[in-house]
C-alpha cells in the first residue's frame, strides 16, 4: 500500500541540519512511503538556501536529499489552481491569512492526494481547511512534525 508524504519546505532544513531528523525521513522511505513535494517547495527551499551564509553547505545536500529520498516533485495542475483560489478567498483562519506559500504548499499536497503533511509550521498542523472544500472531496493530509510522523506513524507500523 502506498503512503504517501508530502515535505514541507522545513523538512528539508531540519534534516540538513540534523541527522536524527534525516533519519526519519530515511526510515520512511525505507519502510515504502512515498515521498514527495511540489516545485513551490522546491524553489522557496531554494531560494532561501542561497540567501543563507551556508548555502554552500545547504544547496548541495537538498539536491542530495531529492535524489536519495526518490521525491516525486509536483508542478501545478487544476486541482492546485482551484484550492488555491479558495484557501486563498476564503479565509476562515486567520492563523495563515499572509502564508500564501504555506497555503500553497498544503494545495500541492491536497491535490495529489498525499496522506500526510510534514512540517514544522504548528499553524499549519492546525489549519482547518475551508468547508466548500471537504464538501466537493479535497481533504486535508495528517498534518505532522517530524518528531510526531515518527512517533505516530512510523513506529506504530
Amino acid at each position: 500500500m502506498i503512503r504517501p508524504v508530502f515535505l514541507d519546505t522545513t523538512v528539508f532544513f531540519d534534516s540538513i541540519d540534523d541527522d536524527r531528523m534525516k533519519t526519519i525521513m530515511d526510515h520512511a522511505k525505507n519502510a515504502g512511503f512515498t515521498l514527495k513535494t511540489s516545485i513551490t517547495v522546491i524553489g522557496e527551499a531554494l531560494t532561501q538556501m542561497r540567501e543563507n551564509r551556508d548555502k554552500d553547505r545547504y544547496v548541495p545536500a537538498f539536491l542530495d536529499l531529492l535524489d536519495v529520498w526518490d521525491i516525486n516533485i509536483h508542478y501545478p495542475n487544476d486541482p492546485v489552481r482551484v484550492l488555491c483560489y479558495i484557501m486563498g478567498d476564503e479565509e476562515i483562519d486567520s492563523r495563515i491569512i499572509r502564508e500564501v506559500t504555506d497555503r500553497t504548499h498544503l494545495a500541492y499536497a491536497m491535490a495529489y492526494h498525499s496522506e500526510f503533511f510534514i512540517t514544522s509550521d504548528k499553524n499549519m498542523r492546525s489549519y482547518r481547511v475551508p468547508k466548500k472544500l471537504e464538501d466537493v472531496g479535497f481533504i486535508k493530509p495528517i498534518t505532522l512534525s517530524l518528531q510526531d510522523f515518527r512517533d505516530e506513524i512510523l513506529n506504530k507500523r
